[in-house]
């Protein structure tokens, strides 16, 4: 992620807000691609280990682990899905520009 956010600056941006492909250079975009997939990679491992949780069922009714706990946790992961998608559509906005051109 920290090369990602790295990377990201670089990118050139278009009129509208979106990223100009057309004005990146083939490297950069492949190295956002290649980041922004590996930290959808990641996420996703995370949410599934953090889904363990969900048998936690008795600890929670006991009062160890609080109700509020576990509703931070549940929004925590809702971001992460978010950050994850967000990751694949810029990972596959970057593939398709970084294909369609020459190496620089």
């Amino acid at each position: 992620m920290r090369q990602l956010l790295a990377h990201l600056p670089r990118l050139p941006i278009s009129d509208n807000g979106a990223v100009d492909a057309n004005r990146a250079s083939p490297g950069l975009l492949r190295s956002v691609a290649e980041d922004a997939e590996a930290t959808m990679s990641t996420i996703h491992q995370g949410l599934g280990a953090i889904g363990l949780l969900a048998h936690s069922a008795v600890p929670i009714e006991d009062g160890s682990i609080g109700a509020d706990s576990l509703e931070s946790l549940g929004f925590l992961m809702a971001e992460l899905g978010d950050l994850a998608a967000a990751c694949m559509t810029l990972a596959a906005h970057c593939r398709r520009a970084a294909d369609h051109r020459p190496i620089s």
